[in-house]
């Protein structure tokens, strides 16, 4: 029996390629938005702790008005953050559209062959079967002639 061979192979592992690349650059996106998210949880977390370590002590007020200054700077990292987050996102967005056709097409080329595979084996198995009732008439007609022919 002749091994099946999809006329498409080579279409098939185009797309194959090109569904891992978009899979990649979304897990690159996916790690940047998610790095972007820690960093902002960290400036949060840095804002509650210089509130309460330098506003709760009665450190007097130079020591107040170093805190509000880096609270400050800490409330502009924070929006550029979620700014710069913000843009993560969108793109995050197109990659996955893309990611989802470039994805589906493959799909499509890969049920495609799983279909003509199907089709072919089961062809091959329908003559493999007509080969062998072939062979067994013509040894039953041997036989009835050789009965035929001792008689």
């Amino acid at each position: 029996m002749k091994r099946f061979q999809f006329n498409l192979e080579k279409l098939l592992e185009l797309r194959a390629y090109d569904e891992r690349n978009w899979e990649i650059k979304l897990g690159q996106i996916v790690s940047k938005c998610n790095i972007m998210e820690h960093k902002i949880r960290d400036y949060e977390s840095d804002k509650t702790k210089t509130f309460f370590n330098y506003n709760l002590e009665s450190s007097g007020i130079e020591m107040l008005q170093i805190s509000e200054s880096f609270l400050q700077k800490l409330n502009y990292e924070i929006g550029q953050s979620k700014l710069k987050l913000d843009a993560y996102y969108s793109e995050k967005q197109k990659i996955q559209t893309k990611y989802i056709e470039v994805s589906n097409k493959r799909k499509v080329l890969d049920k495609l062959k799983d279909k003509e595979e199907f089709a072919y084996y089961k062809k091959q198995a329908l003559e493999e079967i007509k080969e062998i009732d072939d062979i067994n008439i013509g040894i039953a007609i041997r036989k009835r002639i050789n009965k035929v022919q001792s008689a």
